[in-house]
């Protein structure tokens, strides 16, 4: 009697796997499958055992004083079970565990000489700070890549991603690259590290590990397009100016000194380079349509052009009106470049740099930005760009 649960939770655990299929997005695939995974599983889990075990306890605590009287219930019983339990083959498990060895064993991960290379590469970094993030981050991937636990999509994702890493550390060290481009490369690098530092973070929740994970991926992905040699010259150092943007806005975002405080501004923020770096992957993809690169490209041009933008411009006449402190006006520029007008502008204006200047706007009740100042000092920064005088401009 015990055996026949067992096997019809088997089954549903093992149809519950199927749902791990992705879809071919690459920065929203593994978010999906990450998720729905454990999902099934806990669903099936939960759900098979409650029904099985109640109806033979229930059946055979009844029969014991009745068992010499009525003895034709007691073989109905096992009879009707029977049937049913021989026509689930048990056989369904063993096939459902082999593939997955098979899988890791034909997986080609990073050989001993790319991950010599890869040190290489690191060592040559001249960046003290960088080069010890670089090769922490290496050891905590190295790790998890040769984690048995860890699926074999995910392993294939960061070995991609290692890989590229490297690549792109040796075009630093060309000497047929520019210096600018070097500076651009290296904040690049810098960027892809910390996403998947993020990523592998003990600490962090699921949803921003999936979240930190795909954007290392997408990162890891428009690097290659830098090193395919049949990318456009101007999409080139279209993808090159906007990674080394997204990169500077990630460092900003997740540096305890600059990033956003409070909750909802910190995934307001996230949620704002998610969109900049889903317009590029657009943008650079051979299989989009002309409208959808030029919506692509409208939505990054955004995003280059903040600083420019009438309202921004406005906003800074008033602070300097305020007489904010430059360093204010700095965190101001710096936010609004990595993260656009207006989330990144009032992200800067969040800063502790400005909170003379914030509280002198707010008590200026004759300033048409008197409403925004002091919607920053009571709310999350993210939920005063309804504040913003409409009419504003230089």
């Amino acid at each position: 009697m015990p055996r026949l649960p067992r096997r019809r939770i088997t089954r549903l655990v093992g149809t519950s796997c199927l749902a791990a299929a992705l879809a071919v997005p690459v920065g929203m695939t593994t978010a999906t499958a990450a998720s729905g995974a454990p999902a099934a599983a806990s669903s099936s889990v939960d759900l098979n055992p409650p029904p099985p075990p109640p109806d033979p306890n229930q059946e055979e605590q009844p029969p014991p004083p009745e068992e010499q009287p009525p003895p034709p219930p007691e073989e109905e019983q096992p009879q009707p079970e029977e049937q049913p339990e021989e026509q689930q083959p048990p056989e369904q498990q063993p096939p459902e565990e082999q593939p997955p060895p098979n899988q890791d064993k034909q997986l080609q991960q990073l050989t001993p000489a790319e991950e010599k290379s890869l040190q290489d590469e690191i060592n040559k970094v001249q960046d003290k700070k960088l080069k010890d993030q670089l090769n922490a981050t290496l050891k905590e991937a190295q790790a998890f890549i040769n984690d048995p636990k860890t699926s074999k999509e995910d392993k294939q994702k960061y070995d991609a991603v290692l890989k590229q890493m490297t690549a792109t550390l040796k075009k630093i060290q060309d000497p047929k690259t520019t210096p600018e481009e070097k500076k651009q490369l290296t904040k690049i690098v810098a960027g892809l590290n910390e996403a998947v530092k993020k990523s592998l973070d003990p600490k962090a929740s699921a949803t921003d590990k999936a979240s930190f994970k795909n954007l290392a991926v997408l990162m890891s992905n428009m690097m290659a397009v830098l090193d395919d040699p049949k990318t456009k010259p101007d999409v080139k150092a279209f993808v090159l100016t906007t990674l080394d943007t997204l990169s500077t806005g990630l460092l900003a975002a997740t540096n305890p000194e600059t990033k956003p405080k409070k909750p909802e501004d910190e995934k307001k923020v996230k949620d704002t380079l998610k969109k900049y770096a889903d317009a590029l992957k657009v943008y650079q993809d051979p299989n989009s349509t002309q409208q959808q690169r030029d919506e692509a490209k409208s939505t990054l041009d955004q995003l280059g052009d903040a600083t420019q933008n009438a309202q921004y411009l406005s906003l800074v006449a008033e602070l300097k009106r305020l007489k904010a402190p430059q360093e204010c006006l700095t965190s101001v520029e710096n936010r609004t470049k990595e993260a656009g007008w207006p989330d990144g502008s009032l992200w800067g204006v969040a800063d502790e740099t400005c909170a003379e200047t914030v509280q002198a706007g707010a008590e200026d009740t004759d300033s048409a930005w008197s409403e925004m100042f002091q919607c920053i000092l009571d709310q999350p920064f993210s939920q005063c760009v309804a504040t913003i005088p409409k009419n504003s401009g230089p």
